[in-house]
């Protein structure tokens, strides 16, 4: 297991203070959880497998008053003193993966990957969870590597995950209804959202699957 804290969120490197590390790593554990939830619908929907969201865990750091927060934390023994709720220094610890990443969109772009199985997979996997949060939840950034699961079967873990959401309070990188205004627009839909027969309303008129669009793509 490898563990995360958040050392910049916006203000710069370093300007992190605990309780904003705390509410941070509780939103992308959150972020992963609901992550899971909606792949398991949409394989039950799509009758796919082969994907997975990563475990994780929550951690809280112990501090001895003596010697203060661990270097790693990146808070000294002073903002530790100083916090209002000093005793919660939160870590986000997720399995180690293999350090070959596939990112498969962005904060703000979203690929079709029209001759890529597991691409346009995820592509519709993004519009299903759209709609089936009725309206309030985009996925974004999604990235993913391969494991193996307790079968030995190669699996893809999807292991970073961030949302825009209609309040904007989903965690870091949460651009509100500008993000999800920007998936409407920016979705190309592929033969797996009309197989699924997810609704375009809403979407950018350009979002149809183009009529000769192969369902035999490249892994």
């Amino acid at each position: 297991w490898v563990a995360k804290r958040f050392f910049d969120i916006g203000a710069g490197e370093g300007q992190v203070e605990i309780q904003e590390n705390h509410s941070e790593v509780v939103k992308e554990a959150t972020r992963l959880a609901r992550a899971s939830y909606f792949l398991e619908k949409f394989i039950a929907g799509a009758k796919r497998q082969g994907i997975q969201v990563t475990d994780f865990k929550l951690g809280i750091e112990v501090v001895e008053d003596i010697s203060g927060p661990s270097v790693a934390s990146g808070f000294s023994l002073e903002q530790y003193e100083a916090a209002f709720d000093p005793s919660i220094i939160v870590w986000l610890f997720k399995p180690r993966r293999s350090s070959k990443v596939k990112r498969w969109s962005g904060t703000n772009e979203y690929p079709a990957w029209e001759q890529n199985k597991l691409g346009n997979t995820l592509n519709a996997f993004s519009h299903y969870v759209y709609l089936f949060s009725q309206e309030s939840t985009v996925l974004a950034d999604l990235q993913m590597a391969t494991a193996v699961d307790e079968n030995g079967e190669g699996i893809e873990v999807l292991f970073v995950v961030m949302t825009h959401t209609l309040n904007g309070a989903s965690g870091v990188g949460d651009h509100g209804k500008t993000g999800i205004e920007t998936f409407l627009d920016k979705h190309e839909c592929v033969n797996r959202c009309n197989y699924l027969r997810l609704s375009r309303d809403g979407f950018s008129s350009d979002s149809e699957a183009p009529a000769d669009d192969s369902d035999e793509e490249s892994d």
